[in-house]
C-alpha cells in the first residue's frame, strides 16, 4: 500500500490526500509548500476547488490510549494511537504542596479561602480528565483530512439487552456464541479478574454457574469471570466453585461511566455530525472480521459499523501521538536556596539554534524531541533502549520547532 501526502488548501481547509509523486511536482514547481512534517502535509499556494469525498473518523476512547481511524475511499487514510499524559495529577499534587508551603511561610498575609473560582464553577471537570478529553479534541482538529462525520464508542454494554439478548437491532449478532454484550458486562462487573485464582491481564472467559445443558440461562446473574485455565479445570472436575444458582456477586449493572464524555461530545459535535456506538457492537464486528484487538482496529470497526463496509486493516499510515507541556513553572514553585535565592530551572535556553521542545533527526536515523540542553554542550532526549539519550548539535538536523503534539511512526 502506497504512502499518502496530505493536502491543505490555501485557505487552510483540508483536501483529499495525493500520491508522493504529485506532491513532489507541486513542491518542485513552487505551487505548494511543506506545512507539517508528520503526518507529512503540504499547503497549496492557490485556492483550488474543494472537491472532496466523505471521510469518517472512528474513535475508540480510552483512559490511557485512544485509537482513531480515518476511513475514506474504501481504505484507511490515516490511523493512530493517542498516548494520553498520566502525569497531570502528580504535577497538580506537587503544585498544591508547594503552594501550601509558600502560604505557611507567609503567615502574616490574610487567609484566602475558596478563592479558586474554577473549583466552585458548576460543571467543572477535574484537570486530569479535562486534559485527557482535550487531547482527543486537539488531535481531531489537527487531522489533515476533510472529515464529514465522527463516530465514538460510548459505553461497553447496552443496558436494554442485559437480560434479553434476543432484542433485535444488531445485524451482525452471532447466535452460536454467548452474546458479546453479556460477556463484556460480566467481565466489567468482576473487574477483569478471575474470581477463583484472582489473576489479571490473562485471557478471561464468562463461565455459566449453572450449565446451559442443565437449564442455565444466558443472564448476568448466572455468569462468573474465570481465567482460561480455571475454566478448563471447572469443566474437567478438578476445581469446585463455591457458588450456586447465581454468581454469588451483586447483580448490579456493570457499566463504565467515563467522566468528560458530555464535554467531548458537545465540543466535537458542534463542528461535525457525531454519533455513538456501544462497545459490544464494536467487539462483535471486530471478531466477525477476525481483526486483532488493537485500539486502531477497534476504531476501524467503529467507523465502518453503520455501512458494513469491509475495509482492510493496515498500519502503513499509522502514528503514535504523544504530548508535552509547552512551558514549566518549576522555578516559581521551587524553594529558595540558601545564599542563591530561586535558582533558575532552565539555565540553557538555546544551543546553536536548538531549543527545548524542537523535533530533530539524530544522526540521520532517529527522530527525537529535545527535553533539555546540558551545560556540557549536548542536547538531551527521552531515554529509550537502543536510541541515543543525548547528542551534539552537529549530529542533529532541525525538523520542526517546539511542538506540543508529537507524531511518531512506530519502529518496524
Amino acid at each position: 500500500m502506497t504512502q499518502l501526502v496530505y493536502v491543505i488548501n490555501q485557505n487552510g481547509h483540508p483536501l483529499m490526500p495525493c500520491k508522493p509523486s504529485k506532491a513532489r511536482k507541486l513542491l518542485r514547481d513552487g505551487r505548494a509548500k511543506v506545512k507539517h512534517r508528520a503526518p507529512f502535509t503540504i499547503q497549496l499556494r492557490w485556492d483550488c476547488e474543494e472537491q472532496v469525498q466523505d471521510v469518517v473518523v472512528g474513535i475508540d476512547k480510552g483512559s490511557s490510549t485512544t485509537g482513531f481511524a480515518c476511513v475514506g475511499r474504501g481504505e484507511i487514510l490515516l490511523s493512530g494511537e493517542i498516548l494520553h499524559r498520566k502525569d497531570v495529577k502528580e504535577k497538580l499534587d506537587a503544585r498544591r504542596a508547594h503552594r501550601r508551603s509558600r502560604r505557611n511561610r507567609r503567615w502574616y498575609r490574610p487567609c484566602r479561602i475558596l478563592n479558586r473560582a474554577s473549583s466552585k464553577r458548576s460543571g467543572r471537570l477535574p484537570p486530569s480528565i479535562k486534559t485527557n478529553v482535550e487531547e482527543v479534541i486537539r488531535v481531531v482538529r489537527r487531522l489533515p483530512l476533510p472529515i464529514t462525520r465522527i463516530v465514538i464508542e460510548d459505553v461497553q454494554v447496552d443496558i436494554a439487552r442485559l437480560n434479553d439478548p434476543t432484542v433485535q437491532g444488531s445485524r451482525y449478532q452471532d447466535s452460536k456464541r454467548l452474546d458479546e454484550n453479556l460477556r463484556i458486562a460480566c467481565l466489567l462487573r468482576d473487574r477483569y479478574q478471575c474470581q477463583h485464582c484472582g489473576k489479571r491481564e490473562v485471557r478471561l472467559e464468562a463461565h455459566h454457574v449453572q450449565y446451559r445443558q442443565h437449564g442455565g440461562k444466558d443472564t448476568l446473574s448466572n455468569l462468573l469471570t474465570l481465567c482460561e485455565s480455571c475454566h478448563h479445570g471447572v469443566h474437567a472436575g478438578k476445581i469446585t466453585l463455591e457458588v450456586s444458582g447465581v454468581s454469588g456477586h451483586l447483580d448490579h449493572i456493570a457499566q463504565r461511566s467515563m467522566q468528560g464524555k458530555t464535554y467531548l461530545y458537545t465540543t466535537l459535535g458542534s463542528a461535525l455530525p457525531l454519533s455513538t456506538l456501544f462497545g459490544y457492537q464494536t467487539a462483535t464486528w471486530r471478531k466477525q472480521q477476525e481483526l486483532p484487538k488493537e485500539h486502531d482496529s477497534d476504531a476501524l470497526c467503529i467507523a465502518t459499523y453503520d455501512t458494513g463496509e469491509l475495509v482492510p486493516w493496515q498500519r502503513e499510515r499509522f502514528y503514535r501521538i504523544g504530548f508535552r507541556p509547552r512551558q514549566t513553572r518549576r522555578q516559581y514553585h521551587d524553594l529558595p536556596r540558601k545564599g542563591q535565592g530561586r535558582v533558575r530551572y532552565q539555565l540553557n535556553t538555546e544551543l546553536e539554534g536548538f531549543r527545548k521542545g524542537d523535533v530533530v533527526r539524530v544522526k540521520g536515523t532517529w527522530i527525537k524531541q529535545i527535553n533539555s540542553i546540558y551545560s556540557t554542550g549536548y542536547l538531551a532526549f527521552s531515554r529509550k533502549k537502543g536510541e541515543p539519550a543525548n547528542a551534539r548539535p552537529k549530529d542533529c538536523v532541525l525538523l520542526e520547532r517546539g511542538t506540543t503534539i508529537l507524531w511518531q511512526r512506530p519502529q518496524r
